[in-house]
C-alpha cells in the first residue's frame, strides 16, 4: 500500500448554542469558532458581509499531519475513541438541539492507497454521537495547523 497522510478535527455546528458553552464542556479552546449572529470574518479577520448563520466550533486534533507510515488513519481513530466518550453525552445533546458532531478527516497522498473502518469502530463513533466526514485529495500536503 502506498503512504498517505492525513489530519483530523473535531468539529461542532448549532443552530443556537454558545461556542464558550462548547469549549467549556469540551475543556478544549477550540482552533476557531462563531456564534450564530456574530459578524462575519474571514480567517484573518477581515469583515465579510452579514452574520453567520449557525454556531460553529472545531479544534484541531492532529497539529501536523501524520503519517500513514507512522499510524495508520484506523488506528488512530480507535485509539481517540477512548478520549472522546466521556463526552458522548454532550455530543448527542448537541445533536438532539437540531447541530451537528462530526470528526473532520482530510486525507492526502500521491497514489492510490486504502484503510478499513471496522464495523465495531464506526459503531463506537456512533455510540458517542460523533459522524465521520472525509475530504480525500490526491495530492501530498506539508500541513502545519494555523
Amino acid at each position: 500500500m502506498y503512504p498517505y497522510t492525513f489530519s483530523v478535527s473535531l468539529r461542532l455546528k448549532h443552530p443556537k448554542i454558545d461556542p464558550h458553552i462548547i469549549t467549556r464542556r469540551l475543556g478544549k479552546r477550540p482552533t476557531r469558532a462563531w456564534k450564530v449572529g456574530d459578524p462575519r470574518k474571514t480567517p484573518t479577520g477581515t469583515e465579510l458581509p452579514g452574520t453567520y448563520r449557525e454556531t460553529y466550533w472545531y479544534r484541531t486534533l492532529t497539529h501536523d499531519a501524520l503519517s500513514s507510515k507512522r499510524t495508520r488513519l484506523e488506528y488512530y481513530l480507535e485509539r481517540l475513541t477512548s478520549r472522546l466518550r466521556p463526552h458522548a453525552p454532550f455530543f448527542r445533546r448537541v445533536r438532539a438541539g437540531g447541530g451537528n458532531a462530526e470528526l473532520f478527516i482530510g486525507i492526502f497522498g500521491r497514489r492510490n492507497y486504502g484503510y478499513e473502518l471496522s464495523a465495531p469502530l464506526l459503531y463506537e463513533f456512533g455510540r458517542i454521537g460523533l459522524s465521520l466526514s472525509f475530504d480525500i485529495y490526491d495530492h501530498p500536503r506539508k500541513w502545519r495547523s494555523p
